[in-house]
């Protein structure tokens, strides 16, 4: 068994913050102690406290190093941390310094979970080869440019894909109800996503792809899940385009799974990516998908196989690979089942937790091995 601190700086919330909650969750219910460090009005220390997961209060405002660093050293001492897995920017310095200097000695795992180039600076280089003991990407394209671009060790960057829960990520019937809650129409097309509202993630383009399908397919619908910086943007864009009617923005939602078997085709129009949570739970879903090809999307979705692959920024691309599920829904159905079937074998909850835990014993191996 070993004592985990997970920590994040971030108040928002995403997918980095949902994998970590998802890996605390599943180490927990393997026999390991897990604790959060994250700030008290973060979406993630509310999930946590809600999930029965203990988070320690990051000072929000305080940026000294005087400070947080005394506050990580009190965090190992007190719950005896053997890993510290850190996954934002402020909190993988502070709580890596404070691991390297504390008496527990504990091991040092740093998460990347982006896809955006890191620059060949010293911060960098401090923060990814001399501070951890290891770097976990979320998929093998992030892994490999961290090596090819950065000059990592490629024997201290491993590649875990988030996991899905197969069991809550399942084909099911729709639900009119659910519809009908949401002020969807309770019959016609509808298209989606679920995603944090931030630029990146390239909703915009989503909504003039589906200004462009409206003529052809005059029943159809689309639904945004999600919150974030960018919601007032894309308000703005859809009473430009005239789509009031026709795109729903519901804010955050717990019940992911109704929402995604409502859609006859799941969009992921993303600028940059890792290997996003959305995507995978989409796919185990058994939804025909359409996703941008960037990061380690690629690496999820085999075009014309599992789901069709798009240039980014192409609107006018987007809306004729969206179009050709909606004129041809066997090949969606065809794409859907053969999506779930590469979910169920590379993308399982389980198989994240195998490898983390074999992460962490490894390097607690060695670490036990250089102090012999």
């Amino acid at each position: 068994m070993f004592r985990i601190l997970h920590t994040e700086s971030s108040v928002g919330l995403g997918g980095q913050e949902l994998r970590i909650l998802s890996e605390a969750k599943g180490m927990i219910g393997r026999g390991h102690h897990v604790v959060i460090a994250a700030p008290v009005r973060s979406a993630l220390a509310q999930l946590a406290s809600e999930a029965g997961i203990v988070c320690y209060d990051i000072p929000v405002g305080v940026t000294g190093w005087c400070c947080l660093v005394p506050f990580f050293l009190r965090v190992l001492k007190v719950d005896r941390v053997q890993v510290v897995h850190t996954h934002g920017s402020q909190d993988s310095w502070t709580a890596s310094c404070a691991a390297r200097i504390s008496q527990e000695k504990p091991i040092i795992v740093r998460a990347r979970h982006k896809s955006t180039p890191i620059s060949l600076s010293f911060r960098h280089d401090v923060l990814y080869r001399r501070l951890p003991h290891a770097v976990v990407t979320t998929g093998k394209a992030v892994r490999q440019q961290l090596i090819d671009q950065n000059g990592l060790d490629g024997a201290t960057v491993y590649s875990i894909p988030t996991g899905v829960d197969l069991h809550r990520f399942s084909p099911r019937v729709q639900s009119d109800g659910l519809r009908t809650a949401l002020g969807l129409p309770k019959s016609g097309l509808l298209v989606g996503t679920v995603s944090f509202l931030r630029t990146e993630k390239g909703i915009h383009l989503l909504i003039e792809a589906i200004a462009r399908l409206r003529s052809e397919f005059p029943s159809l619908h689309c639904v945004i899940v999600g919150d974030g910086p960018e919601h007032s943007n894309l308000l703005r864009l859809t009473r430009e385009r005239h789509l009031e009617s026709v795109v729903f923005f519901v804010g955050m939602r717990n019940d992911i799974p109704d929402l995604l078997s409502l859609l006859d085709v799941f969009v992921l129009p993303s600028l940059e990516e890792g290997i996003p949570q959305s995507l995978t739970q989409a796919l185990a879903m058994q939804c025909p998908v359409v996703a941008s090809n960037v990061g380690g999307v690629p690496e999820v979705v085999q075009d014309g196989q599992t789901g069709l692959l798009v240039p980014p920024q192409d609107p006018d691309f987007l809306a004729d690979k969206i179009a050709f599920f909606l004129r041809h829904p066997a090949q969606g159905k065809r794409m859907g089942q053969a999506g779930r079937e590469a979910i169920v074998k590379n993308f399982s909850l389980e198989s994240m937790l195998d490898k983390t835990e074999q992460l962490y014993a490894d390097l607690w191996e060695r670490k036990a091995t250089r102090a012999a």
